[in-house]
């Protein structure tokens, strides 16, 4: 399958041509993203395209046009480039940069490393793509502020988090660190894709969001219903929105509570698409969170609302993240 990837330049950078480059991937379900930057990690090029997921070797072909495309912005040569981060949605072993399981890009136990590598010579580092972003909103926020320890929590399509302690990505034992979409939260609620009943993700994932205003508010049949509609219409003054946004909200300043009182970081940073709502999301929350502090003087200590803030609209932290991860090589 040919693909055609979109260009968005950014300030133009001569570069010499014995200097090497690093490639940051991004590759999600619907598109793959990569970001070209220099030895200072000034951006050269970025790129994106379709993400063909009917094959590994659609996923591949995706992931090769996205790089070619941005290389050839600015007339950089496959050998230049010095290491390659890429972040998937799913499981992965950063050790052999193979993909374990990413049923969105239908890939399972896929070399992916080793096949780019074969394609564009450089060390490739594989991670999950929350666990990326983290890392992205991490570098993203210590240029503001001088903090150690931060948690990136992402709430689109399913709900996960990254933690990021003493400046570096924890991954745990088994690389599961931050999973808090299937912490189970209602015992007897949905069955949740994983199979367990009533995880964090059956509630206020972008999907259950819609689900529920389906169920609920009785919406224009013409009309594709996402989260971000419900967000708007509860702004807006729907009652039957409003209700829902704070179920929603309660289950997910819990989650803030849990990643605060577990790690004890100085941030918690919300990201993914049904953070894109802005205000409409984060100030719900904020109050509820504001409830709770009112009722415990533990809260009020541990759950400052200067601990919560959104990640910046069209910042793609999963990019950077990426980069910073192969330039550390680690």
């Amino acid at each position: 399958m040919i693909m055609t990837a979109e260009r968005q330049r950014p300030t133009a950078v001569t570069l010499p041509k014995t200097a090497t480059v690093t490639v940051g991937l991004d590759v999600g379900g619907t598109k793959t993203e990569a970001l070209l930057v220099d030895e200072d990690r000034q951006p050269l090029a970025q790129t994106q395209c379709p993400t063909d997921t009917t094959s590994p070797e659609g996923v591949m072909d995706s992931i090769v046009t996205a790089v070619n495309t941005a290389l050839e912005e600015v007339g950089i040569a496959p050998a230049q480039i010095g290491a390659i981060g890429i972040g998937v949605p799913g499981l992965v072993r950063p050790q052999d940069g193979a993909v374990q399981l990413a049923a969105n890009l239908n890939l399972q136990e896929y070399a992916l490393g080793e096949a780019v590598t074969a394609v564009f010579p450089a060390p490739v580092i594989l991670e999950n793509d929350v666990r990326l972003a983290a890392i992205g909103a991490y570098q993203h926020l210590r240029v503001q502020q001088p903090i150690q320890h931060m948690a990136y929590l992402s709430i689109g399509t399913g709900i996960a988090a990254g933690v990021v302690l003493d400046g570096r990505l924890w991954r745990g034992a088994y690389g599961m660190a931050g999973e808090i979409g299937h912490i189970v939260v209602e015992p007897d609620g949905a069955i949740c894709a994983c199979g367990q009943r009533g995880c964090l993700e059956t509630i206020a994932s972008g999907p259950a969001i819609a689900g529920m205003a389906a169920r609920l508010m009785r919406p224009n049949p013409v009309i594709n219903l996402t989260a971000d509609n419900v967000y708007q219409a509860a702004q807006a003054g729907d009652s039957v929105a409003q209700t829902i946004v704070q179920h929603v909200s309660y289950y997910l300043s819990h989650a803030i509570q849990w990643l605060i009182m577990s790690y004890d970081v100085e941030k918690v940073v919300l990201g993914g698409g049904v953070a894109q709502s802005g205000s409409a999301f984060l100030d719900p929350i904020l109050s509820e969170l504001s409830r709770m502090r009112a009722e415990s003087r533990l809260a009020e200590t541990m759950l400052g609302a200067d601990k919560i803030m959104l990640l910046p609209y069209g910042f793609n932290a999963g990019v950077w993240g990426a980069i910073t991860l192969a330039q550390k090589g680690d």
